[in-house]
């Protein structure tokens, strides 16, 4: 009954009362918060850009590609900029603050460590599905993101700082970015190829 009390008319989201639901669910049936509070941190900026770097090394060390090793960080620093701009534009407010079991600042929607998070495991998954033969290994990347995504949406959700809508949106903005930014650098990546292998011939 508290939580339904705290849901005042200021407090605003997507999609209402599935939103109210879904948040009040989480409020009611805390767990592993602690455990939530340890993950969410691998979804911040801090966190996220030496990723990119790292994975950027990695793509480089794997595939001997200069565009493709600069993915990463390039869809993550543009997501991010995109994120901030839809904050700021829809302006949406968080659950109620009182019930907070984790920081959080700005807007609510979309999720930026959900986007994020997203952004950067859809990318390198991408990545790897475009350039590997193998079933097995192609079928991993995707499914290893998808478990970064759930994971990350979960904490979120778990510390009862964003509404269920938020996180959503937040994968899908993560998602389209991620997937854009492949789709721009193979296409690049594959002209530079063509005017090579025509000289080697």
């Amino acid at each position: 009954m508290s939580t339904v009390v705290l849901m005042s008319p200021v407090t605003s989201s997507v999609l209402g009362g599935l939103d109210e639901r879904i948040w009040t669910f989480f409020v009611d049936h805390p767990f592993l918060t602690s455990t939530a509070r340890r993950l969410t941190d691998l979804g911040a900026m801090r966190t996220l850009i030496p990723l990119a770097v790292v994975t950027g090394m990695l793509v480089w060390w794997r595939y001997r590609s200069l565009v493709l090793a600069v993915v990463p960080w390039i869809a993550l620093q543009f997501n991010s900029s995109l994120v901030a701009v839809v904050k700021r534009t829809f302006d949406i407010a968080r659950p109620p603050k009182e019930l907070w079991l984790g920081g959080a600042a700005g807007g609510s929607f979309p999720s930026g460590h959900v986007a994020n998070t997203t952004c950067l495991v859809v990318a390198v998954a991408m990545i790897v599905y475009l350039n590997e033969s193998t079933v097995r290994v192609r079928r991993s990347s995707l499914m290893l993101a998808s478990a970064g995504i759930v994971v990350m949406a979960w904490t979120r959700l778990a510390l009862n700082v964003h509404w269920f809508s938020d996180v959503l949106a937040g994968a899908f903005v993560g998602i389209g970015t991620a997937g854009a930014t492949v789709f721009v650098a193979s296409l690049f990546k594959s002209r530079r190829e063509i005017p090579l292998r025509t000289r080697d011939q």
